[in-house]
C-alpha cells in the first residue's frame, strides 16, 4: 500500500491514501469468485454496489472503468452476472418466527431461539474496537428549567426505577448515550421550549461494540476473503438484526415489540461484548446502549432548551 495522500481521481475524495487500482486485484480476486455469468443477471459494479455498497461514487460509468483498471479484464463489465450463492432465508423465517413466539407464545424458553454460535461467528464482522480516551458519548435527560439534574441523575438509573428500553428488560439496568448531542436531544422525545440536561462521557477504557448501524457498509470483503461466501450468505439476517433495534416504536407497542430486540441485546452481552452500536430511527447520528458503563467516566454537563422540531410523514391511504 503507498502512503501518498492526495485527491482520488474516480471519487474525488481529497486528502486521503492513494494506490494504483492494478494493486488491488489480488483484493478482488475473491470477491469477484462468488459471482458467476448469467444473461439474466445484472452488471458486476451493480452488483458489488447492491451487495457490498463498494463505490463512494454514484456513476455507472466510473464504476465499470475502475474494476476495468483493476482487473485488466475488458469484458468483465460487458457482461451480466449473478450470485453463485443463495442468501439464507431460512434463518430469516425462524427469526419473524421466533419474535412471534416470544410476544405471544413461550416468554422464557422459546423453542425458536436463535443460534448462539452464530452470533459469536457475527462476532468476528461485526465487533468494533472503540480505544480509550478516544470517542466522547452523550446522553439527554429532560428537566424542568428551575431544578436543573446532578451528575448522577444522568449516569446509568438505579435497578428498581428502571422500565422496559429497547435494549433492557424491565428492572436491568444498562446506559443508553448517543454519539451527538443532537442525537441524543433528539431521542429523549422532547417538544420545542423544554430544558434538556446533556452529560458527556468519555471512554476510560477500551469498548467492544457490536456494531449493527449498516452492516453492508461497514464489513469489508476485502478483510476476509476466506469468508466471504459466509458474510454474503448471512448478510440479510445480518442486516434485519440492526433493524430490530432501529425500527420505530409506538409506545403502546412497545412492551411487546421490544422483547425481540432485548433478546437480542442479552445474546451479544452474553458473548461478551461490553455493548452494542445501532442507527437512530429519529435523528441522523448513533445510538449506543453500554452494558459495562464502568468503562465510560463523566466529562462535561450542559444545558439546552429545545427550539425547533421537524416532523416528516407519508400518505398511506
Amino acid at each position: 500500500m503507498s502512503n501518498k495522500k492526495g485527491q482520488c481521481s474516480y471519487c474525488k475524495t481529497k486528502n486521503t491514501s492513494l494506490i494504483q487500482p492494478q494493486a488491488l486485484v489480488d483484493y478482488f480476486e475473491p470477491l469477484l469468485s462468488i459471482y458467476k455469468v448469467d444473461k439474466e443477471g445484472i452488471f458486476i459494479n451493480q452488483l458489488l454496489q447492491e451487495d457490498w455498497s463498494l463505490f463512494a461514487f454514484p456513476s455507472k460509468t466510473q464504476q465499470k472503468r475502475l474494476l476495468t483498471t483493476i482487473t485488466q479484464d475488458k469484458n468483465l463489465t460487458k457482461l451480466k452476472y449473478m450470485p453463485k450463492y443463495l442468501q439464507d432465508d431460512s434463518i430469516i423465517n425462524q427469526w419473524h418466527l421466533f419474535t412471534n413466539e416470544l410476544k405471544h407464545e413461550n416468554r422464557f424458553l422459546p423453542e425458536n431461539a436463535p443460534d448462539r454460535k452464530l452470533f459469536s461467528e457475527f462476532g468476528f464482522f461485526l465487533g468494533v474496537i472503540y480505544k480509550k480516551d478516544i470517542y466522547k458519548f452523550f446522553r439527554a435527560r429532560i428537566n424542568n428549567e428551575e431544578k436543573r439534574f446532578k451528575l448522577k441523575d444522568l449516569k446509568k438509573p438505579p435497578a428498581a426505577k428502571v422500565l422496559n428500553g429497547r435494549a433492557n428488560p424491565l428492572g436491568i439496568p444498562y446506559l443508553y448515550v448517543a454519539s451527538t448531542i443532537d442525537t441524543a436531544i433528539a431521542e429523549v422525545r422532547g417538544h420545542k421550549g423544554e430544558y434538556v440536561t446533556v452529560l458527556e462521557f468519555n471512554n476510560k477504557k477500551k469498548l467492544e461494540l457490536f456494531d449493527l448501524r449498516e452492516p453492508r457498509n461497514t464489513i469489508s470483503p476485502f478483510e476476509s476473503p476466506d469468508s466471504i461466501e459466509f458474510i454474503y450468505k448471512h448478510m440479510s439476517y445480518m442486516i434485519l438484526l440492526g433493524d430490530e433495534l432501529s425500527k420505530p416504536i409506538i409506545p403502546s407497542k412497545a412492551n411487546l415489540e421490544y422483547l425481540s430486540s432485548q433478546y437480542l441485546c442479552e445474546m451479544i452481552k452474553q458473548i461478551g461484548f461490553h455493548g452494542i452500536i445501532y442507527k437512530s430511527s429519529i435523528a441522523d447520528g448513533n445510538n449506543y446502549v453500554i452494558f459495562t458503563d464502568n468503562r465510560l467516566g463523566p466529562g462535561s454537563m450542559h444545558h439546552y432548551r429545545i427550539t425547533e422540531m421537524s416532523f416528516r410523514s407519508e400518505l398511506i391511504i
